[in-house]
């Protein structure tokens, strides 16, 4: 599986895009879809789009996506409420999707990608992890040295040290790739993440 990392919002979120075997998979494309769309090669199929979680730095690009390849959203319920058209703009941080949202499930199939999706409510209700082999695709849960922040609406420092204790249960190996900055491993962040420590 290739993986191209693409920092490229104002906040210089991480939009990422998997491709496995002519299959593209795209998870929280934040901005710049045109730049997100020049990395899928003409053969390629796009099967779907993940988000991490409802924030409008990971979703901007969501729309435009899903109308160019025509393919799903696909994002934890608890989220709607911060990319419903009808309700945006009074939640900091949210701006509206309009194409239907697909609930997530712990066991996906999405194309070609077989996905295990942990449910790590803190940085807001509906934040989720993603597996992929051995790649995690945290959004704004884990960072390298860093946590989200749970002030925010929907936010929860309870909830946050509930999905860290389930992080750190998986295999030291796994390869983090966070909705902000560089990747890392959840052994790594398990030695040097004080947050970690923080939870218990």
């Amino acid at each position: 599986m290739k993986v191209d990392v693409l920092p490229i919002g104002q906040d210089d979120e991480n939009s990422y895009v998997l491709h496995d075997r002519g299959h593209v998979l795209f998870i929280d494309p934040g901005r710049k879809a045109k730049m997100i769309a020049a990395c899928v090669l003409p053969k390629e199929k796009v099967d779907g789009i993940i988000l991490t979680h409802g924030h409008s730095d990971h979703t901007q690009a969501a729309d435009d996506l899903a109308d160019l390849y025509d393919c799903e959203v696909y994002m934890s319920h608890r989220d709607l409420i911060l990319v419903d058209p009808a309700s945006v703009q009074g939640y900091g941080f949210d701006g509206p999707v309009y194409h239907e949202i697909t609930d997530l499930k712990e066991e996906m199939l999405i194309g070609s990608f077989t996905l295990h999706v942990i449910f790590t409510p803190g940085h807001t209700e509906g934040s989720v992890c993603v597996r992929c082999g051995s790649l995690l695709f945290t959004g704004d849960t884990l960072f390298a040295g860093d946590i989200g922040r749970t002030d925010l609406f929907g936010g929860d420092e309870q909830q946050m040290k509930a999905s860290l204790k389930k992080l750190a249960q998986l295999p030291h190996d796994l390869k983090i790739y966070p909705g902000h900055g560089p990747a890392s491993t959840i052994g790594r962040e398990l030695m040097s993440n004080p947050y970690f420590v923080y939870a218990g």
